[in-house]
């Protein structure tokens, strides 16, 4: 079996990577990780450079159905994430366009596809998610916030945490209890709501350094209307875990991760002990074929 990229892949990867290295010369030095983005106005500014960049080329929605504004194919998608992972490029919305676009092609009605999935691609409005909360977190299906259906619309009142980026977002996607008497896991709703709402509060979660890349959101009231869902009333687990499917792709970060190991090996090259290079110890060289070969299998 080849698994060579094809001729037409290798051309394809390598404009990928020739976008992102160029964007690479621009990227702020306090970008480190993707809590920078959200941290600092410069680094979020980077981001929001990038989005429009790829918007343009169309690299934000890179194996989405035609009809949906998609291009290219999936390979294309694993290639962009390995030139922005290499590059430690941001741009790609990972609430909106890594975990909520597909989860709406999957689960969305044609209505919600059509009024959300484009803006999403043009990178005209970024992301938050809405799921944690104080007393809910790795068991998320016991969270309390409510949004009670009163006509057409939703009133939703409670708390969510650890809301990553909920202080620059347009938009949040969230779970919430909307059966006050249903049984547990068929009780929840997910709803798409605009983060300018009245009635919305995002307050900072402060690091003991003073940065905040983390928020606590409070809904007091707040009024959403019903077309907002995505799925069915009160189904909404089914569609959480539809979106967790999406949530841990880590293409990006294993690439970054093999950029580190070549700057590794360069530094045991050029470093010295003992008159030899640290390359040259056998202890050394071992560490670092073990990480090698487990970044290859991470890979495949």
């Amino acid at each position: 079996m080849d698994f060579e990229l094809t001729d037409e892949q290798k051309a394809r990867r390598k404009e990928f990577f020739d976008a992102c290295k160029e964007l690479e010369k621009l990227k702020p030095l306090r970008l480190v990780g993707i809590e920078g983005v959200f941290e600092y106005d410069e680094c979020w500014e980077f981001h929001l450079h990038c989005a429009r960049q790829f918007a343009q080329k169309g690299w934000l929605s890179l194996a989405w159905p035609p009809e949906y504004g998609g291009t290219g194919n999936m390979m294309d998608r694993v290639l962009f994430a390995e030139a922005r992972g290499y590059h430690g490029i941001p741009g790609v919305d990972i609430f909106g366009v890594g975990m909520l676009a597909p989860t709406l092609i999957q689960a969305g009605s044609e209505e919600v596809k059509k009024e959300f999935l484009p803006p999403i691609a043009r990178a005209e409005v970024m992301w938050c998610e809405l799921w944690s909360e104080p007393n809910a977190g790795s068991d998320l299906a016991a969270l309390s916030t409510t949004a009670i259906r009163k006509g057409d619309e939703y009133i939703i009142n409670g708390q969510k945490t650890w809301n990553t980026g909920a202080h620059r977002a347009d938009w949040g996607f969230g779970v919430f209890k909307t059966d006050l008497n249903a049984r547990k896991h068929h009780n929840l709703t997910f709803i798409l709501l605009d983060m300018k709402t009245p009635g919305i509060t995002v307050k900072p979660i402060r690091y003991m350094d003073g940065d905040s890349p983390f928020c606590e959101v409070y809904f007091d009231d707040v009024r959403v209307p019903a077309k907002n869902i995505v799925g069915q009333e009160n189904e909404g687990w089914a569609v959480v875990n539809t979106l967790a499917g999406f949530e841990r792709s880590s293409l990006t970060e294993i690439m970054s991760l093999v950029r580190a190991l070549e700057e590794l090996v360069k530094f045991c090259n050029e470093t010295k002990r003992n008159g030899q290079p640290l390359s040259r110890d056998p202890v050394i060289r071992n560490r670092i074929a073990q990480l090698a070969c487990e970044l290859e299998a991470a890979r495949a």
